[in-house]
């Protein structure tokens, strides 16, 4: 037999039909895979996000603060000898930031804490600052405003708190300070011009449907475990601050017309005496800013009041560092500054005044420009995970800001 074998030449069409089938696969995989992918993301993102839930609010933000004014010369505690060196002879104004609990809640001081005097009462705490770190951490702090008959006006409100404050616990019969509703208003003035206008506390919900509080946060670079962020010039370390209170302040500003600005990461090179603001400060033409927070952040003097400060008080301290002991003083002469500026009615603008206010209160645009340089800087970033547990969260800032909604 002869078998007949037929020889097939190769066909173009029959490569370009195998060609379109395996194309044809891989595209349909290839959509199976980003579906199973957007399913997934889409189920994460649930856990977050609740499609026909809303959060929010109108109520504008609180600020619950008092002030007062302490004689220290009034004072015979052994563990206040430096303050009555310090401040014994000058104005001294202190503040008092609280939690609304800690506002709202009857208290006493028994073995030096300050605990509930009602059963079944439980409060957050508060923080106790002197008037310059008062305005120090302030300098971080956007309370927002909106117009009023042509004039602008806060839209954070005070809620002044009526506590008498103990400044020798563990003394019997000892030093106590009376709050001044009218002394914390002139406090906040200076560092928030605004409250020099009259304060409109009940006004319609649209009059202030575009104003914003906004806090500026910065996460400290750092070479330990401790996470620390900065507000204005003021430092905080997680979790410790929101555990024992003296972030509770900011329970006050629970509303849906606040808003926590992320910053980014801030640096500092003390060899070289600068840091990411003063950075930022030079490069953009602010000379004056960069030298007066180059100062702040890293000085190199004492002046001649603060020399004779210092040897007085290294009598009374001799334990405590040379660097330590510099800082109480220079923070102790401004503290007399601003105090005594505060007790004179003085404005922020007084040009005594604004030479000791912190650099980011005396220094605005510069501020301002920062911010919103950091602010652009930051978009498609992700702040770090312990800022959101640590923090956003406690507080309840967990909500990121929509716009679009309504007009920013």
């Amino acid at each position: 037999m002869r078998s007949s074998i037929r020889h097939e030449m190769p066909s173009d069409e029959g490569i370009f039909e195998s060609f379109s089938d395996m194309v044809l696969c891989t595209v349909i995989v290839l959509i199976t895979l980003v579906v199973v992918l957007a399913l997934n993301v889409v189920e994460q993102l649930n856990v977050y996000i609740e499609p026909n839930h809303f959060s929010g609010g109108a109520t504008r933000p609180w600020l619950y603060i008092q002030a007062q004014q302490a004689d220290y010369d009034q004072t015979t505690a052994a563990y206040l000898s430096m303050e009555r060196a310090a401040y014994g002879h000058d104005p001294f104004v202190m503040v008092n930031l609280f939690s609304p609990s800690s506002a709202n809640s009857t208290t006493e001081v028994k073995d030096g804490q300050t605990v509930s005097a009602k059963e079944g009462q439980s409060f957050h705490g508060q923080i106790d600052l002197t008037a310059y770190h008062f305005l120090q951490l302030a300098a971080g702090i956007e309370p927002g405003s909106f117009l009023v008959d042509g004039n602008q006006t806060a839209l954070m409100l005070p809620k002044f708190s009526h506590k008498d404050v103990l400044l020798e616990s563990g003394t019997e019969n000892g030093y106590i300070t009376r709050p001044d509703s009218e002394l914390a208003l002139k406090t906040m003035a200076l560092a928030w011009p605004v409250y020099d206008n009259k304060i409109y506390s009940n006004r319609a919900a649209q009059d202030y449907a575009n104003a914003r509080t906004r806090i500026y946060v910065e996460v400290l670079d750092s070479s330990d475990d401790e996470h620390r962020i900065m507000i204005g010039h003021s430092v905080f370390t997680l979790p410790q601050d929101i555990e024992n209170g003296r972030l509770g302040w900011l329970a006050g500003f629970s509303s849906g017309f606040t808003e926590v600005i992320y910053l980014g990461k801030a640096w500092s090179d003390p060899e070289e005496r600068t840091n990411k603001r003063i950075q930022f400060f030079e490069d953009s033409g602010f000379a004056e800013a960069a030298e007066a927070y180059r100062k702040f952040s890293f000085p190199e003097y004492l002046t001649y009041r603060q020399k004779n400060l210092f040897s007085k008080l290294a009598e009374i301290r001799p334990d405590m560092s040379h660097e330590r002991l510099a800082s109480y003083v220079r923070n102790a002469d401004a503290q007399r500054k601003i105090s005594m500026a505060i007790m004179n009615n003085s404005s922020a603008n007084n040009s005594n005044v604004h030479k000791v206010l912190p650099p980011l209160l005396a220094h605005k645009d510069a501020w301002k420009a920062y911010t919103e340089f950091c602010i652009k800087k930051e978009v498609g970033t992700t702040p770090p995970e312990w800022l959101m547990s640590e923090f956003l969260v406690p507080l309840g800032f967990d909500q990121a800001v929509v716009r679009g909604l309504r007009d920013s």
